[in-house]
């Protein structure tokens, strides 16, 4: 008799612990990702898939980011450690005879602002006042021109930028 009235007195007291701050929800907005378009530089309204691309971080441990094929859009992470976040953006185009793998660098520099989102949540950041910076290497480059359409990253509604090639 006794082990019925103790068990069903903890589970309320379990779930009586448990508030709406404990648990995060998942359409919970978090860090937003920068979302990119690859658009034609013959015609910048018209959207031009990459056929093979990769992305990796610029730094002295590359780390792959993105790896897709036939793709006009992607969504990629910025650094919420620091100011500037560096990328290699790497087209391959194949060839009846060979592979072309053509790199190039852009890096992104904004001002991060944390936002508390709640205690099961914590923080998520917002970027403010992005700059991409396309490294230039004169007619070797891919992409021809990078086009900033939000300086704020704070959703993945639409794109922040627009790359042309």
């Amino acid at each position: 008799m006794l082990k019925r009235i103790i068990l069903p007195i903890l589970i309320i007291f379990v779930f009586k612990g448990c508030t709406k701050d404990d648990i995060c929800p998942t359409d919970t907005a978090t860090t937003a990702k920068l979302v990119i378009t690859f658009n034609d530089i013959a015609n910048p309204s018209n959207t031009k898939n990459v056929n093979v691309l990769s992305v990796q971080t610029d730094y002295e441990n590359s780390v792959d980011v993105i790896s897709l094929e036939n793709t006009n859009e992607i969504a990629i992470p910025l650094s919420t450690t620091s100011d500037t976040t560096k990328y290699k953006f790497i087209r391959t185009t194949y060839r009846t005879s060979d592979t072309l793998i053509n790199v190039d660098k852009i890096m992104f520099i904004y001002q991060r602002q944390n936002i508390y989102v709640s205690r099961a949540c914590g923080f998520k950041t917002e970027f403010n006042n992005l700059d991409p910076n396309l490294e230039n290497e004169g007619t070797e480059n891919w992409i021809k021109q990078v086009i900033v359409n939000r300086q704020t990253v704070n959703d993945e509604n639409s794109a922040h930028l627009t790359l042309l090639h």
